[in-house]
């Protein structure tokens, strides 16, 4: 961990509420093959139960709610915010907002269609969430993704309505609009409306469909932003994997608990 990182943490830790928000795929769990195999790092979910104690923790993913909470298997006061921002544990058996008619024949089309395109090919497959339908093709060829992720994008991508995210070895298609920084955003009101202000927030992200949570925080009022990989990033910092992010969250545990 770079000082000026583990700096940054010391600060964040000496605050009084704050928001820890992580990824899931790809920081607290190795990247996988097949996603429904993901765990967290033995490391990380001992981090994670440390920190509840003292500090609100959310796993903010692209995953649907149920599908996160069974690989993730998080401590309960942990919050979970799915499908990019558009579900919430807080909001309820119905989880977040739901569809009109309109947005509902949409997202209906958009399946069928990925179904179509994806019907002869080898290792992709389609995801149906409650907003959106994903197209993933890290199992496929490399010929086999490059050419379904350009179809997808100069096709039904294009639809009026459609709104579009592309992440590592995946296309995302929602009749919604789709992002984790406007759910992080609500969750960070939600929670400072129920009790003391959070102060600050930390977001570790892989992708990216981590940007826009990046782009909402702000460093200068002592958010923490973190890139998990070499890409290319708005995040003030980075680590290298999963490993890092779980010796980051005993880190900040170790200075919340002083």
């Amino acid at each position: 961990m770079s000082t000026d990182l583990d700096a940054a943490l010391a600060s964040f830790a000496a605050r009084g509420r704050v928001l820890v928000a992580l990824d899931f795929d790809g920081v607290l769990s190795p990247l996988v093959d097949d996603p429904s195999a993901a765990r967290p790092l033995p490391e990380a979910a001992q981090a994670l139960d440390r920190l509840v104690p003292s500090t609100d923790v959310a796993l903010v993913s692209g995953r649907h709610l149920d599908d996160l909470r069974a690989c993730a298997a998080p401590p309960d006061a942990v919050v979970l915010v799915g499908g990019h921002g558009t579900q919430s544990s807080l909001e309820g058996a119905a989880g977040g907002q739901s569809l009109d008619d309109a947005e509902s024949a949409l997202l209906e089309r958009l399946g069928d269609e990925l179904d179509r395109l994806t019907a002869d090919v080898g290792g992709a497959h389609v995801e149906r969430k409650p907003m959106s339908v994903v197209l993933h093709t890290r199992r496929a060829s490399r010929p086999d993704a490059e050419r379904l992720t350009r179809a997808v994008l100069d096709g039904p991508a294009t639809w009026e309505g459609v709104h579009v995210l592309r992440g590592k070895e995946v296309v995302e298609l929602g009749a919604v609009e789709l992002g984790k920084g406007a759910g992080l955003t609500r969750l960070r009101d939600r929670l400072s409306a129920d009790g003391p202000a959070v102060e600050a927030v930390l977001f570790a992200g892989d992708d990216v469909t981590d940007e826009d949570a990046f782009a909402v925080l702000d460093p200068a009022s002592g958010d923490v932003t973190v890139k998990v990989g070499q890409d290319r990033t708005a995040a003030a910092f980075r680590v290298e994997g999963p490993p890092d992010v779980a010796a980051l969250l005993h880190r900040l545990a170790d200075l919340r608990s002083t």
